[in-house]
């Protein structure tokens, strides 16, 4: 169903989003004139000047949003999930340490760029905890963690140096466990139990090998600094944005830099919300994953303004522009707007990048390819409105001609709890297939041997979940509070093309003739539709 970790982050890191849109562009301008009346409007080496600017501008122009998305994705990490104990044996957070290493280097007079590679040495294990992973290496965090960090340093956008540091630092310590005893006699018992489960120390020919860097006598010195960072009386955790400048320093120059290299090219993604190997991995087996601050502040707090003016618009049948709109009556026996679909592409702001770019974006890096908008959907669940019985969304699409397999992400526009009907997922159930069901709606015996967990989510955080993913609402029971989330569905470009205009022209003629259900193809809404 999905591709291989391996093959999604290769390909990623063959993409450049920007140069794409640029060829675009071109093939467009090449197809709306003649090659043979081409000379007439401009010639070849004007041509060329043109495409050379429109492109130097397009990417250098962008350089800061990337910088700025890249940095808050770090910090967000950090802020998030580096409370979290360094490692069993040494009392003191994943930040604390970090911090404590970036301090030790400047201390002894290192330039920002290692500063910043001690910074963000161990941002792996970060990568780790929000993919839930469990911790490996006899609990002491997460199995090949430089690697992890590695690989999402790089795809952010980071220097080389700064990659290169965080994959080497525990090679550094098998190194020098090898060649000074005395090192490997001083190290703490976590890191002597982390050192088993790491290859133990080097062979005469790994040591060999890594002497003949010229960048080892570096990666020598960070690890001395990350054994100076373990005092656990020393908390200077507060002092991780004193470095937010840097962070921005870097970045700039290393993705103007990989945009100037016509050999060198850019993950496409560095520009939006890069999804950790640990992420993808954790979707996989979970088949649902959660990301948190996707969107910036200023597009988290228009999703609800957005929301409010697609209620407004949609209740004047003149002003609907072609969307489906449902509505129930709640338990009060109130008229309320319960479902929009088909909003994204006539809303101007929610087909832009901001919003559906980046959760293409995303669902494209979690299907090793490009993804394209297949349905969406606005739920609005009111005060004492219903939810959705337990269902699986394979079953719902109409047919099965225009695409095999989806991904749907919830992009939440208000908070989300038990109180207000929040979503809850089986996890892991989505590799049994289609389970049975009666149009979609999972049979209660199936339901009652199934673990479902609320997913409790903030606005402007996404779930993605697969197709084949069992899940539920219940109802919203609070008498004040909306809980509202847009559902957008995409299907694989490989997998039948941009589908998304097929899909509604099957729909209307499926509810023209009786075969589509009230609210969908589905039996799976629990409420009372009245129109």
């Amino acid at each position: 169903m999905m591709n291989s970790l391996t093959s999604r982050i290769s390909y990623f890191k063959e993409l450049s989003r920007m140069r794409r849109r640029m060829m675009s562009s071109f093939k467009d301008s090449v197809k709306a004139s003649d090659f043979s009346t081409l000379s007439q409007k401009k010639t070849s080496e004007e041509q060329k000047v043109s495409i050379h600017e429109s492109e130097e501008t397009m990417n250098y122009g962008d350089v800061e949003r990337i910088a700025q998305k890249s940095v808050a994705r770090v910090l967000s990490l950090f802020e998030r999930y580096g409370n979290s104990e360094y490692t069993i044996g040494e009392p003191m957070t994943i930040t604390e340490h970090s911090v404590q290493t970036a301090y030790a280097a400047r201390d002894e007079g290192e330039n920002e760029e290692a500063q910043l590679s001690c910074l963000l040495h161990d941002v792996g294990h970060l990568c780790g905890l929000e993919a839930h992973r469990e911790p490996g290496m006899d609990g002491c965090g997460t199995e090949d963690h430089e690697r992890v960090g590695a690989e999402f340093l790089g795809s952010l956008g980071f220097s080389p140096v700064v990659s290169y540091l965080a994959l080497h630092h525990v090679n550094a310590k098998r190194y020098l466990c090898a060649v000074d005893p005395q090192y490997n006699d001083s190290l703490s018992p976590a890191s002597k139990t982390t050192l088993k489960h790491q290859g133990g120390p080097m062979s005469k020919e790994e040591v060999a090998e890594v002497e003949k860097d010229s960048r080892w006598p570096l990666v020598l010195r960070m690890r001395h600094y990350d054994e100076a960072g373990k005092k656990p009386e020393q908390d200077v955790s507060s002092f991780l944005r004193s470095y937010e400048n840097a962070l921005l320093n870097n970045l700039r120059e290393s993705i103007s830099k990989q945009l100037s290299d016509d050999d060198a090219v850019l993950s496409e993604f560095a520009q939006s919300y890069v999804v950790s190997e640990e992420q993808l991995a954790s979707y996989e087996e979970n088949g649902f994953l959660i990301i948190r601050n996707a969107f910036s502040n200023d597009e988290v707090r228009t999703l609800p303004k957005m929301a409010r003016e697609l209620e407004r618009i949609t209740e004047d049948s003149e002003t609907r522009g072609g969307r489906l709109v449902h509505y129930e009556r709640n338990a009060d026996g109130e008229r309320r707007v319960c479902r929009v679909e088909n909003f994204v592409k006539p809303c101007e702001v929610w087909s832009g990048d901001s919003y559906i770019g980046v959760v293409e974006d995303i669902v494209s890096q979690v299907y090793g390819e490009k993804a394209v908008l297949f349905k969406d959907k606005i739920n609005f669940k009111g005060p004492k409105c219903a939810g959705f019985l337990a269902h699986q969304d394979a079953t719902a699409f109409v047919t099965d001609e225009l695409a095999n397999h989806h991904i749907s992400v919830m992009v939440a526009v208000d908070h989300a709890s038990p109180r207000t009907g929040a979503l809850q997922v089986a996890r892991g159930r989505h590799k049994e297939g289609i389970l049975m069901n009666d149009a979609g709606v999972i049979d209660p015996d199936v339901e009652k041997s199934m673990e479902f967990e609320t997913v409790n989510v903030s606005p402007g955080d996404l779930v993605l979940f697969d197709s084949y993913l069992p899940h539920r609402s219940g109802p919203n029971t609070s008498s004040t509070e909306w809980r509202r989330a847009a559902y957008l569905t995409f299907n694989k470009f490989s997998d039948g093309g941009d589908c998304h205009e097929s899909y509604y022209k099957a729909k209307e003629d499926a509810m023209k003739t009786g075969n589509a259900g009230a609210i969908s193809v589905n039996k799976d809404f629990g409420g009372d539709i009245i129109e």
